[in-house]
């Protein structure tokens, strides 16, 4: 399982600083440069097909976006 900490540390590497980036984006990013496990690709909840990694992205981004480290746009947009 991938945790929160490498999550954010592969965000912050790898997003264009200054720029909206989309979340379609950001999971993009993340899939291409954390090596996710198995155990990511379980569905977040039983009612649900998305994998827990996305919800773990997700986490993320709003846990940052209270501390300020990232913006967010309300549509889906975020900023560093």
């Amino acid at each position: 399982m991938t945790h929160q900490p490498e999550i954010w540390l592969c965000i912050k590497k790898n997003i264009k600083k200054g720029h909206w980036t989309t979340i379609e984006d950001i999971y993009k990013i993340v899939q291409l440069n954390i090596s996710l496990d198995s155990e990511d690709f379980q569905p977040q909840s039983p009612s649900s097909d998305i994998p827990k990694w996305k919800r773990n992205v997700r986490n993320v981004l709003q846990y940052r976006k209270k501390t300020g480290e990232i913006e967010w746009n309300g549509r889906a947009g975020y900023r560093m």
